[in-house]
């Protein structure tokens, strides 16, 4: 029986998973030079352009590339001889196996190793707009899942540092994953007063820099410049607000912490950790909810696209 592939299902197959089409069409060797160079590009724009470009040009690679692709699938099976045997690698059951295999590493990685976030509020404005993308670090932490499913949890191997910012499963609610910065490690002692924040009795602020104008609400917020560790970043206080500090919730082991009207200090118990946003005024963190175990921490934000 004579076979020859059909030059619509080789263009359509790059619509769902580019280059699977090549491989159908026949041509299977540049199929994985294909795949294996635009694996590279795309890895070396990460790297190489910042945030919001990289962004874009990934997205625009991406169209290209399943552009590309249908239009080579197309030319291919159009030439292609009949043959008398139909070749293995355009069988239906290793096309899907080359799928299942490709959204297997995908999986993995983002369970094991990598996952992409985005943030939902200005609450860790400056330093993260609304809507920015993130990648997050998961190798070390324990978390292994994705796609709101938690495969398994181990206990934290990498190093927790004062200033990284991580991500973590919402203690309040499980469901929700949240973003903040990591201030206070088990065993420290924790301030907040007179809007600032002490760690073991140092305060963290530096400096006053200039006023920041949030671009979307076009409100001035005093900017402050701190410190934790080897961590600089900027924080957000409203201009001349100076209202008391807010009624915390009830949480687990608030026996640790001492709130009264106008400050708050815990000291964090074993296996917990302390987060803050870096709006100040505008983020629901610790101050109110209490601790992150240490099952609940996710990973570490390792690059910001804005």
């Amino acid at each position: 029986m004579n076979w020859k592939p059909n030059k619509w299902i080789a263009t359509g197959l790059n619509i769902f998973f580019s280059p699977l089409g090549l491989v159908y069409a026949g041509a299977p060797r540049l199929a994985a030079l294909v795949f294996g160079g635009i694996v590279l590009l795309l890895c070396a724009i990460f790297f190489l352009l910042p945030g919001r470009r990289s962004a874009s040009i990934m997205v625009a690679v991406q169209v290209a590339l399943a552009v590309a692709c249908m239009i080579a699938a197309y030319r291919i099976a159009a030439r292609a001889p009949l043959r008398a045997a139909r070749p293995a690698s355009t069988r239906w059951y290793v096309l899907l196996a080359l799928v299942m295999a490709y959204f297997t590493i995908v999986v993995g990685v983002r369970a094991c190793f990598y996952e992409t976030f985005r943030a939902p509020s200005t609450s860790m404005a400056p330093t993260i707009q609304s809507g920015a993308h993130l990648i997050v670090q998961k190798w070390g932490y324990g978390h292994v899942g994705t796609f709101g499913l938690t495969f398994a949890s181990r206990p934290i191997s990498a190093p927790m540092m004062r200033g990284d910012l991580i991500v973590f499963d919402f203690p309040r609610d499980p469901s929700q994953q949240y973003i903040k910065r990591l201030v206070g490690l088990p065993g420290d002692k924790v301030a907040y007063r007179d809007r600032q924040l002490f760690v073991n009795g140092a305060a963290t602020r530096v400096r006053e820099l200039d006023a920041y104008l949030d671009p979307e609400q076009l409100v001035a917020f005093q900017r402050m410049e701190e410190q934790l560790g080897n961590v600089r970043f900027q924080t957000l206080l409203r201009t001349g607000d100076a209202r008391s500090a807010k009624e915390p919730d009830n949480f687990a082991l608030k026996e640790n912490c001492v709130h009264d009207p106008i400050a708050m200090q815990c000291e964090i118990p074993p296996g917990h950790y302390f987060v803050m946003g870096d709006n100040r005024d505008n983020s629901y963190d610790s101050r109110y909810w209490g601790f992150v175990r240490a099952n609940q921490v996710v990973g570490k934000v390792v690059r910001i696209m804005q």
